[in-house]
């Protein structure tokens, strides 16, 4: 698949590609997360793509690690909002 997965996550949930780094946007995105197969995207993309969101240099061996990696990370920013 050519596109890349922080192009599908802002587009799955109707989000411009800066706002899927946003706190806020973690309620809409982590839906999206959970149903989505890791293995659609290889694990460079993944580390790459979840590089660039949390701003920092992330690196993955498996797309599975990836996806579950972000999802602690958006369900930590959830309850951090409800709080």
């Amino acid at each position: 698949m050519s596109e890349k997965m922080v192009e599908y996550i802002a587009e799955a949930c109707n989000l411009y590609i800066s706002d899927i780094r946003l706190s806020e946007s973690s309620a809409t995105i982590l839906p999206v997360v959970r149903r989505l197969d890791p293995n659609l995207f290889s694990s460079e993309d993944w580390s790459t793509s979840l590089s660039y969101i949390f701003m920092r240099s992330l690196h993955f061996d498996t797309a599975e690690d990836a996806k579950n990696y972000y999802i602690q990370r958006l369900k930590k920013f959830t309850e951090d909002d409800e709080s």
